[in-house]
């Protein structure tokens, strides 16, 4: 048994386990979650997100019998600074330019 957690997104999960039930799968949603049980069910969720023109979702295995299906959202989205040279992440810009430093860049 497979369980798709779609991140607290229960419309989500309805509309999954619909898809998939038209696909011939035998999907239950149980609030955000939709139950298969076929654990190999991710090239019918890439399916499901082709089909219904779903931009900027990312399905990833969380363990052998649970997926997470949700929405990307960049860490700037939550307050958070990034390195460009190498993807360090921080919460606040002091850090960001001693971290800056450590790569060589002088900003004045």
């Amino acid at each position: 048994m497979a369980a798709i957690d779609c991140a607290n997104d229960s419309d989500l999960a309805s509309e999954l386990s619909d898809h998939m039930r038209r696909h011939g799968l035998d999907a239950r949603a149980e609030g955000p979650i939709v139950l298969v049980p076929d654990s190999d069910v991710e090239e019918s969720v890439r399916s499901f997100l082709k089909d219904t023109e779903r931009q900027g979702y990312t399905l990833r295995r969380i363990d052998p019998s649970t997926l997470l299906l949700a929405r990307e959202v960049p860490i700037e989205y939550f307050g958070f600074l990034r390195c460009e040279m190498c993807g360090y992440v921080t919460s606040n810009e002091e850090d960001l330019l001693t971290h800056r430093r450590a790569h060589g860049i002088e900003l004045l």
